[in-house]
């Protein structure tokens, strides 16, 4: 697939990113806390934070965490 002469970006990726951030930074807090509670929202009803995950990924961190000494 060959983008249209007509419709080439105007900037590079990295310009884009750095826009991006500095739109992110931007936001008042109450918008990105809506983001925040959105991702979670759609995370829960995925079923990314069942009970069932949420254990499988502890007990896979424990498992590669070295025990302790001291």
């Amino acid at each position: 697939m060959t983008a249209a002469p007509d419709r080439l970006p105007s900037c590079t990726f990295d310009e884009a990113e750095r826009q991006q951030l500095r739109d992110w930074i931007g936001l008042p807090a109450t918008k990105k806390i809506d983001f925040f509670e959105e991702m979670l929202e759609l995370a829960y009803h995925s079923g990314a934070l069942s009970p069932e995950r949420l254990a499988l990924r502890e007990q896979a961190s424990t498992a590669a965490t070295p025990p302790s000494t001291g």
